[in-house]
């Protein structure tokens, strides 16, 4: 069985990430085929039955979000609450810009 399929190649990139979150921004920001694309697929999920919670998505660098759990001494406890010390430019869909965003994310990558 080949190990060169589209889920495989899609679960390396995921690689201990439970979710994939994509910014609204971002979405906005594809070329219109690749949107309407996604929308296709999207609705084939739900039609296809799948049914997911909702949740609340918070920016993983600390500069951006801090957090703390239910239980201090236990790693893999809930979150209990979180402080938002900064918005996040990519949560301003309606006036953010996804390209200028990218290519500050890339510069500050090869740093």
């Amino acid at each position: 069985m080949s190990t060169d399929t589209p889920f495989n190649k899609l679960a390396s990139r995921l690689y201990r990430t439970p979710y994939l979150v994509m910014p609204r921004l971002a979405l906005e920001a594809m070329p219109l085929e690749w949107q309407n694309r996604l929308e296709a697929i999207l609705k084939e999920a739900d039609d296809a039955g799948l049914v997911t919670p909702g949740y609340y998505v918070l920016r993983d660098e600390p500069e951006y979000t801090t957090t703390e759990d239910a239980d201090s001494n236990d790693p893999t406890s809930r979150v209990e609450t979180y402080h938002s010390l900064r918005n996040d430019p990519w949560a301003d869909y309606r006036r953010g810009d996804a390209q200028a965003l990218s290519l500050a994310a890339r510069s500050s990558k090869e740093a």
